[in-house]
């Protein structure tokens, strides 16, 4: 019978555990929760990529639940959406990476799911935040703007630097990719902004408070910050 340790083992090399590390939410929480709900994708016929493209699934019933459920309880239900998104965009990883059978149209689906969650994520926080709106001076169409801004701001820099990497092709660029070479500085923000990470614990914290507002503000002015120093390290 595989174990969780099984999956580890054959998931993880010791570099690629160094960089995981990084994102504490994720590597501490996420990936071992991930480890589990691979178990039973171990002996079925369904693929990494099938499990990207479902991944998909809660993102949106995430939102929609979102733009229909107005409440309290809506917001739990789309938050918990998302947190499966998480779980799920490990699985299709670990589920690779068991079986040997990773290929780069993988890593491109993934990338796919990626996007979509960076972008829906905020977008969803936006739209609750302009129907429980703890500050009167934020016009509920503004909060819906930021948020939608805020998952541009994280997904833009990223596709810069994919065309950076892909098309410059010098030593620099090459250097942009994974965390290796994160300082403390990266670090703390890659754990501040990476969607899978903090942002999760935070949005599920500010539902629960009703501070949606405060949320998707605080996070279009930091993902705003962070997308210019990223666009500075790339493009410099």
């Amino acid at each position: 019978m595989v174990t969780i340790n099984d999956i580890e083992a054959k998931t993880m090399s010791p570099e690629k555990r160094q960089e995981a590390k990084k994102d504490l939410f994720a590597f501490y929480v996420g990936r071992p929760i991930s480890y589990l709900l691979t178990i039973p994708f171990i002996n079925s016929s369904i693929t990494p990529n099938q499990v990207s493209y479902l991944s998909l699934l809660p993102l949106g019933i995430g939102l929609l639940v979102t733009l229909l459920i107005p409440t309290l309880a809506g917001q739990v239900l789309a938050w918990l959406c998302f947190f499966l998104w998480n779980l799920l965009d490990g699985v299709d990883g670990n589920l690779a990476r068991y079986k040997g059978i990773s290929s780069p149209m993988g890593s491109v689906v993934d990338a796919m799911s990626g996007y979509a969650a960076m972008f829906i994520t905020y977008l969803a926080m936006g739209v609750a935040a302009s129907y429980r709106s703890a500050l009167s001076i934020w016009k509920p169409e503004w909060l819906l703007v930021l948020g939608a801004l805020s998952g541009a701001f994280v997904i833009f820099p990223r596709l810069v630097m994919h065309k950076a990497i892909n098309t410059v092709k010098t030593q620099e660029s090459q250097q942009l990719k994974g965390r290796q070479n994160f300082g403390l500085a990266e670090i703390i923000a890659l754990n501040l902004t990476s969607i899978s990470g903090m942002p999760q614990v935070f949005m599920l914290i500010a539902i629960l408070l009703g501070w949606n507002d405060l949320f998707t503000v605080g996070y279009f002015l930091l993902n705003g910050l962070v997308m210019i120093l990223s666009l500075r390290k790339v493009l410099r």
